[in-house]
């Protein structure tokens, strides 16, 4: 992909969708769900239904201002219900089991670790920013990341600007010396352009041919695309 280079110091990139296969992983996760509440005589249910239930948490204005913990298990809790599982163990169960099979499904897309060994190679620095909580340890990305910008310790989440600007700010960078790197146009280009950071969006299937962004097909044509400001970028 042709392009100017983005002239940053400091690269944020998306882990869910950006780094790791989120999508595959949680569908592992919710089949197991569904698979053990089968097993305790609750009524069948898709994994689309249960991602459904659980997503009705987070629009729930009752449920706003609450922490991510305390809408995971709400979360987990209505789906038990929704199933006609009574047992008051089963809620913390379930939740185990859907994160234990969920991480341990999480795979890395196979362009990452050559791009950011890269970056690293060019003197970039490196934070991972999400709305999620997968220990970069836990997929072997943890040695490539200054920090881990996460939502639940943040106290700001995406798709509020807030959240880029207090990862820059971490990174002790202003805002036009960061690129961020995401899997969607909502969440991640739009909100990190507001916060004054270079974005790119990484666009691996071609879903947003035609999206007013900066698209990459692959995250080894990064490194590439980025150069060093000068004074070297540390505000």
């Amino acid at each position: 992909m042709s392009g100017p280079p983005f002239p940053a110091s400091v690269v944020v990139l998306d882990v869910d969708g950006t780094m790791v296969d989120f999508e595959r992983a949680m569908r592992t996760g919710l089949e197991a769900v569904s698979d053990a509440l089968a097993a305790r005589g609750g009524a069948s249910t898709a994994p689309e239904r249960l991602r459904e239930l659980r997503d009705e948490v987070a629009r729930d204005p009752a449920w706003s201002g609450r922490t991510l913990a305390e809408i995971r298990q709400e979360s987990f809790r209505r789906v038990l219900d929704a199933c006609g599982v009574r047992d008051p163990a089963a809620p913390g169960e379930t939740r185990d089991l859907y994160f234990r099979v969920r991480n341990e499904s999480m795979a890395v897309f196979p362009d990452v670790v050559e791009a950011l060994a890269a970056l690293r190679a060019r003197g970039l620095r490196l934070a991972a920013g999400s709305n999620g909580n997968l220990p970069l340890a836990s997929v072997g990305l943890d040695g490539y990341f200054e920090i881990a910008h996460y939502a639940e310790d943040a106290g700001v989440a995406k798709p509020d600007p807030a959240f880029f600007a207090q990862a820059v700010a971490r990174m002790g960078v202003r805002p036009g010396e960061a690129l961020a790197v995401g899997d969607r146009l909502d969440n991640d280009y739009g909100p990190a352009r507001a916060a004054g950071l270079h974005a790119a969006l990484i666009d691996r299937a071609g879903r947003f041919a035609g999206a007013p962004a900066f698209r990459l097909g692959s995250l080894r044509e990064l490194p590439a695309l980025v150069a060093l400001p000068a004074g070297g970028g540390t505000g």
